[in-house]
């Protein structure tokens, strides 16, 4: 049954709450940071709190390490996880503002002083019973009718947590992307991280409860394509190599599949990780261009 990555030596969760990320330059490591979200409006009327949100209760339920010889580890090196968001009060803030302001603080300022392999954004969508690696994110001012009447008139023009939207945003932190592409894209091959994530994760143990993990078009116009297309934007320019990456959660709050999620989330992170060189014996080979919705003439 799933109770988590099953670490063959002390289990260690991981609650650092620090602003400022102290992450291992060791070549003999990948460092992955996971965020998870915070209460949020439904938009029938009801509220989710920190404590519904399971994209934060999984964070709880991750480990700090995953060993190199572990089943969701494809990798031949350990991999440390950095999980600021993971205590109480901690989980990011549902609030256009907020996000961005935080997001900029999880980023290196130059690639000569970033010791970021990969961050992994996770968020809930409940009512889904599959999990996603979302392919791309789109800046305000995109607009688009497959996410229905909410995104019509704008992307994250849904009232935050604070019942605000992003045209609230104000003084340093307003217009901050002005110049930059509408869309922008993760750096890994998400149907290969899907694959690869899928068949480890269901392969560790019969009794577990077998994962559905499917590739998706974008994360969409509220929070969590918010934070995707801040994270991207702030690597794009800031010329970092950090692989950035979010993933969908189902609703599920039950103990047995929020430890499950978070064998999901450390398969997903084996396999970014797998992309990603690190020694002299790694080829990288370079990601495919992302599948789109139709073809083009």
């Amino acid at each position: 049954m799933g109770g988590g990555p099953e670490i063959p030596h002390k289990h260690v969760r991981t609650e650092d709450r620090s602003t400022t990320i102290s992450a291992s330059a060791n070549s003999k490591e990948y460092t992955v940071l996971v965020t998870g979200m915070g209460a949020y409006p439904d938009g029938l009327g009801g509220h989710y709190s920190a404590s519904d949100n399971t994209s934060h209760l999984i964070t709880q339920h991750l480990p700090s390490h995953i060993p190199a010889s572990h089943p969701l580890n494809p990798t031949n090196l350990p991999i440390r996880i950095l999980n600021p968001t993971s205590g109480p009060n901690s989980a990011v803030k549902t609030e256009y503002a907020y996000i961005r302001s935080y997001t900029k603080t999880l980023h290196a300022e130059s690639q000569k002083t970033n010791n970021l392999d990969a961050i992994v954004h996770l968020g809930m969508a409940d009512g889904w019973e599959w999990y996603t690696v979302e392919e791309r994110a789109f800046k305000e001012g995109m607009s688009s009718t497959w996410w229905g009447e909410s995104a019509k008139e704008g992307y994250y023009m849904v009232l935050d947590d604070a019942g605000e939207t992003v045209l609230d945003i104000k003084g340093e932190d307003e217009g901050m992307w002005k110049g930059s592409p509408m869309g922008l894209v993760t750096g890994v091959d998400v149907e290969k991280v899907v694959g690869d994530a899928k068949r480890a994760v269901n392969a560790e143990d019969e009794e577990k409860l077998k994962i559905q993990i499917i590739p998706h078009f974008e994360a969409g116009n509220y929070g969590c394509g918010f934070i995707y297309y801040e994270s991207l934007a702030t690597c794009l320019k800031r010329k970092l190599d950090t692989k950035v990456v979010f993933c969908h959660v189902p609703g599920w709050r039950d103990e047995m599949r929020l430890k499950r999620g978070a064998d999901v989330v450390c398969a997903i992170i084996g396999a970014i990780c797998d992309q990603i060189p690190k020694g002299n014996d790694w080829y990288p080979v370079p990601p495919p261009l992302p599948s789109f919705p139709h073809r083009l003439a």
